[in-house]
């Protein structure tokens, strides 16, 4: 993340040495960590995705010599790779266009610069949220694993479909569920 930030506050030719929230020093870059601040929780949503998808073990991190806690050479690759993902994802922007964070950070720093510069008189950061799409909530797992085979039968969900959920559920798994019984489940509470 701070690599991409920076590479774009390059690109505009704004000066990273200088900040408006982290203290300003010569040998940081208060600027990239300012922008970061706006864009950390895709690291946040990176990381949950990789733990829920069962991806990073106890066993993926090393503790140094100095007692630091690092992530394996593998599982950072993993973990950048999903970073990319996200970042690189589409999200509606402006004027109902489906932008990347990549493409809505460059837009958001030139603002900042025609700011900076006074080409403009006010500046607004709009970074629109992150949409999880998520089928497997608390009360959806609780429907599931609690479901009678007569209920089932009710539902029309096959017999094998609830098994291998119930059986996902059991050993921890991420449950994916399909629109069509998905919409049985919610019917029925």
């Amino acid at each position: 993340m701070e690599s991409e930030i920076r590479k774009v506050i390059n690109g505009i030719g704004l000066d990273y040495s200088i900040g408006f929230l982290h203290e300003i020093n010569q040998s940081r870059t208060p600027l990239v960590y300012d922008i970061q601040e706006l864009f950390s929780w895709i690291i946040d949503i990176s990381v949950i995705q990789l733990l829920e998808e069962k991806k990073i073990k106890k066993s993926d991190f090393i503790i140094t010599e100095n007692y630091h806690t690092r992530l394996g050479e593998d599982v950072a690759k993993l973990f950048i790779e999903k970073i990319n993902l996200n970042f690189n994802a589409k999200y509606n922007y402006k004027n109902g266009k489906n932008y990347s964070y990549q493409n809505i950070l460059q837009d958001n720093l030139r603002q900042l610069s025609n700011f900076v510069v006074g080409k403009n008189k006010e500046i607004e950061f709009n970074i629109p949220a992150m949409k999880l799409h998520r089928t497997d909530n608390l009360k959806l797992k609780e429907k599931i694993s609690s479901m009678s085979n007569e209920e089932r039968k009710e539902l029309g969900i096959n017999k094998s479909t609830l098994w291998y959920m119930k059986k996902n559920l059991k050993e921890g798994k991420t449950i994916s569920v399909y629109d069509k019984v998905l919409s049985k489940i919610q019917t029925s509470q």
